[in-house]
């Protein structure tokens, strides 16, 4: 539990986009903290206002280069959905990790909205005076403040992201296909939809369950009987079916075989559903939670927490999920 009442308050408040209420939250219970963490709280709704403003401007550049261009060869199926994902890391970009910066647009925002409050505003712009930064994300000056860590891990809003992807499909394809895939293609086609269907209400990116069913199940050919995509192990705690097989495993630094209890699904978006909740609830990723929108990140997060032997895991999931991104763009 972060303690937003401490002397040892942070500068870069990196928050995350306004449409979590997880985010409002946070800014709340820092400013009940002392002066200085409420001078940071009136900076960090001042970053949010600006993300708008920055989000709201590169929208509109987008939408007028598909009116100028609505026959580019860069637009298909999923590129809609890659593109809003970057575009939100870009516009969080462009506003965090200023620092106290007064010639920043942040600065004069934050200045605006102290007006408001009178002479407690006045105070709080002292207060956040004192806090000149150099550099890009430094420490500040003259205090014992350090960094401040993420609070979020990823500033894209999942559901907003998906939206346009959720669109395109009426729905889904039917269960006794999704162990025949004629090619990658065929793969990330048919499982995208149920991805899409997993993840609902969930803020979960699909990208990363299609990768990762695409990697233990090679690209859909070694699809078990019991339609386990991810290759999650039936242990003690494990109520429902299993089923006895042998997959590759790393001892030692080498490649050996072993027979091992996996757990058995009715489809594969039963799979989907328990992969989620095997990374949501499990303590030993918590680090991965809320990281699936920056893949890289969530991906060597799971590997470090021993998702799999491999120590190669996370690199190979990274490969496949760039080459499903472009395919976005055939």
């Amino acid at each position: 539990m972060t303690d937003f009442s401490s002397a040892n308050t942070k500068t870069d408040l990196d928050i995350g986009l306004v449409g979590d209420h997880r985010n409002l939250s946070k800014i709340k219970k820092l400013g009940l903290g002392d002066k200085k963490a409420q001078a940071l709280a009136l900076k960090a709704a001042a970053e949010q206002f600006q993300s708008l403003l920055n989000q709201y401007w590169v929208d509109a550049m987008r939408k007028s280069n598909d009116t100028l261009n609505p026959d580019s060869p860069l637009h298909s199926k999923y590129s809609g959905f890659f593109e809003d994902m970057l575009a939100q890391q870009n516009v969080s970009a462009m506003t965090s990790n200023a620092g106290v910066n007064k010639n920043s647009i942040t600065y004069l925002l934050t200045k605006q909205f102290a007006k408001s409050l009178g002479d407690e505003g006045k105070e709080l712009m002292a207060e956040l005076d004192k806090l000149s930064v150099s550099g890009r994300g430094g420490h500040i000056k003259g205090s014992s403040v350090p960094k401040l860590t993420n609070f979020i891990s990823s500033h894209v809003d999942g559901e907003a992201s998906i939206s346009k992807l959720r669109k395109l499909y009426a729905g889904l394809p039917d269960p006794e296909t999704m162990k025949n895939f004629e090619s990658h293609e065929d793969f990330v086609e048919k499982m995208m939809p149920y991805a899409i269907k997993a993840v609902e209400g969930l803020g979960f990116n699909p990208l990363v369950l299609v990768a990762q069913a695409a990697l233990e199940t090679g690209w859909g050919k070694h699809v078990s009987s019991g339609n386990n995509y991810y290759g999650i192990k039936a242990n003690s705690s494990w109520k429902g079916d299993s089923e006895k097989l042998t997959s590759p495993e790393f001892r030692n630094g080498k490649m050996v075989n072993e027979v091992s209890a996996f757990r058995k699904y009715s489809d594969v978006l039963e799979s989907m559903k328990d992969y989620i909740s095997f990374i949501k609830d499990n303590p030993r990723y918590k680090n991965a939670v809320d990281k699936s929108y920056s893949p890289d990140e969530y991906f060597e997060e799971i590997q470090k927490a021993g998702y799999a032997t491999d120590p190669n895991y996370a690199e190979k999931l990274k490969t496949i999920s760039r080459k499903i991104a472009f395919m976005a763009y055939k």
